[in-house]
């Protein structure tokens, strides 16, 4: 079991951003009467974190302006 300060330094953040996905639901923990993060959770919120190989991240194309004023 992991404290959020070692889960913080795992995902080299701070320990406020931590809180804050924990607090969002979306770090899954345990509280026993502290915070706690194992190693399998950690895992898990990783994974969701994940992009797939291949898949483009790019915003879609606007269409283009037409520029009356200008001939290329």
């Amino acid at each position: 079991m992991l404290k959020v300060a070692d889960v913080a330094q795992r995902l080299n953040c701070s320990v406020a951003k931590i809180y804050q996905l924990i607090e969002s639901k979306r770090l899954p923990h345990y509280r026993c009467p502290t915070i706690r993060v194992s190693e399998d959770q950690l895992a898990e919120y990783l994974a969701s974190c994940s992009v797939a190989v291949g898949v483009s991240r790019s915003p879609p194309k606007s269409p283009r302006m037409k520029l009356k004023h200008i001939r290329l």
